[in-house]
């Protein structure tokens, strides 16, 4: 159906810029942080943190950092046979920039078709071709799905970044709820409507990411990250990383360092 031809996490690269052309591939971009600006067809646009862009093939296009270094993911791809219509369903005709509205489980899609890429493991191909049909599927329902409010997108991020720096901590909905001044059930349930996973699974999120680099690059025992990273016992990070990552703790270092 498509042809992966690369994927790409720009973090933080001192005067980002690319070339005004034509491009021969479809992309799609999603922005983890900071602003960054795209000339798409002779105009200009700005995307920040959360925007999720779809750039058709034949667009001319230029983009670069606006005044800061910023992160995001791109993809970039054909369609293996123009005609095939399965293809030709998920694929945009126009420029399109939209919000996100189960941004953080798009943000792991990315992150995971990246590894996969980049890891080149057995099986990968089938691997990230799921995944990036998955994004393109979404890309499509996103704009007809329910918008979610700019004022629910505020109070999320505000506690996104409380919980970025308190993540190791034991987290109570009632303090987060104290934060933005909304009862508990509102805060959770306007959380995962915006950002597509509730508070504690959000945690439990960056704790995983925190736990994935700690195994392989720190001298840190299982039990020892467990206990850094706020889990109450070894056997409820197991269950917990396990869950988010398809394989146990000791799985991951051993595929890991065998790679």
């Amino acid at each position: 159906m498509f042809k992966l031809l690369a994927v790409h996490y720009d973090d933080c690269i001192p005067d980002w810029n690319t070339v005004r052309e034509a491009i021969p591939y479809h992309v799609i971009v999603l922005v983890v942080e900071g602003t960054v600006a795209y000339t798409i067809d002779g105009e200009t646009f700005r995307a920040e943190a959360g925007d999720f862009l779809v750039i058709p093939r034949g667009t001319v296009r230029a983009g670069s950092n606006t005044g800061a270094p910023h992160k995001k993911y791109t993809a970039l791809f054909n369609p293996i046979d123009d005609i095939d219509p399965n293809a030709q369903l998920l694929l945009h005709r126009q420029f399109m920039k939209m919000k996100i509205s189960n941004y953080e489980y798009v943000h792991n899609r990315f992150s995971r078709l990246f590894q996969d890429r980049w890891e080149g493991k057995p099986f990968h191909e089938p691997i990230c071709l799921g995944i990036l049909i998955e994004l393109l599927g979404i890309a499509k329902r996103e704009p007809v799905s329910p918008p979610v409010e700019p004022i629910k997108f505020y109070l999320a991020r505000k506690i996104q970044q409380e919980l970025q720096l308190k993540y190791r901590e034991s987290v109570q909905v009632s303090d987060l709820a104290e934060l933005i001044a909304r009862s508990p059930n509102y805060t959770i349930a306007m959380f995962k409507k915006a950002i597509g996973m509730t508070p504690i699974e959000y945690v439990h999120q960056l704790r995983v990411q925190e736990a994935s680099s700690l195994l392989l690059e720190s001298t840190m025992s299982v039990t020892e990250v467990s206990e850094y990273l706020g889990f109450y016992d070894t056997s409820h990070f197991y269950r917990v990383f396990k869950k988010m990552m398809k394989e146990s703790p000791s799985a991951y270092i051993a595929n890991r360092k065998s790679f």
